[in-house]
């Protein structure tokens, strides 16, 4: 999708981090948005903010688990801005855990966000786009969908679909003259894990109580946060892909050094195994600070 200007964009998440970045970034591009999210509070700060650059936007409330919510969403895109031109699917959550903490309605919400949403999307927007034969879908998946990190896993499994949704929709609809993309976030600055819901092991919740496991996990996201990269910066890196038709669009060139290394399984069998042992070194560490050894509590038994 090489030209931006005067064209249309449908966008879910739209209210903070990545979504809004990108809801911004493409009204300076000139295009006129319909912007969405279930926090109506922040998507009004959203669309006030893109009002001053000269585009149309409407946004919406819309809670994208919901094929009903997300239908409506879309009759009103089409009654305001009257065709489709670019769809980014970018609405995601994070339930996180051990396997053991984790309950079935978890695994339940994360892939009605992360996924299901996007299947809801397609089956929304797909057939008029058929009929215009244009447009570009845009899927928003991470890093965690090209390699198997070892949590969270609901996220982990959400992100491999869309990876692989995404690879199918590029293969069937090149032909009928639609582009389709999948965004791979590597550590970007989002409110996706400062807002997470987290489940803390038993264990653990037992033997210090839930308010100092919740100080304990403020300060690793803080200093995870610290290193990551502005939503803003990884947005002009994503746009510059879309105006390529890329079928990967990445922010950081080890995302793209994971997914070759995947060619060779041997390789990527030691890098899964080492990657987990430096995980669990990095939390060890983090909870040492506060004085507690977490080789103490064995999360798995």
């Amino acid at each position: 999708m090489i030209e931006l200007k005067h064209k249309n964009c449908f966008i879910t998440g739209a209210a903070s981090g990545i979504g809004r970045s990108f809801a911004i970034a493409l009204a300076k591009e000139g295009m006129n948005l319909f912007i969405t999210d279930i926090d109506m509070e922040n998507l009004k700060k959203t669309k006030s903010e893109i009002e001053s650059l000269g585009v149309r936007v409407y946004a919406n409330k819309c809670d994208v688990s919901s094929f009903e919510d997300l239908e409506c969403s879309a009759n009103e895109f089409y009654s305001k801005l009257g065709s489709l031109d670019l769809l980014i699917n970018n609405a995601g959550i994070v339930i996180s855990g051990t396997l053991l903490e984790l309950e079935l309605e978890d695994w339940k919400k994360v892939l009605d966000v992360n996924l299901w949403s996007i299947i809801h999307s397609i089956k929304v927007f797909l057939p008029r786009m058929l009929e215009r034969k244009s447009g570009h879908i845009v899927n928003v998946a991470s890093a965690a969908g090209i390699f198997g990190s070892t949590e969270p896993l609901p996220y982990i499994t959400s992100k491999f679909a869309v990876v692989g949704i995404s690879e199918a929709l590029f293969g069937r609809l090149r032909s009928y003259g639609i582009n389709v993309s999948v965004i791979v976030p590597s550590y970007v600055r989002t409110d996706i894990f400062s807002n997470l819901n987290l489940k803390y092991p038993k264990k653990l919740l037992d033997a210090f109580g839930k308010e100092k496991l919740e100080e304990i996990y403020k300060s690793i996201l803080n200093e995870m946060s610290g290193k990551a990269m502005h939503p803003d910066r990884a947005v002009k890196k994503y746009i510059s892909g879309i105006k390529k038709n890329q079928l990967y669009i990445f922010d950081t060139r080890v995302s793209l050094t994971l997914l070759a290394l995947k060619g060779k399984p041997q390789e990527f069998e030691e890098f899964l195994i080492n990657y987990h042992k430096n995980s669990n070194n990095v939390s060890r560490e983090q909870f040492l600070k506060f004085g507690i050894n977490v080789d103490d509590y064995d999360l798995y038994q």
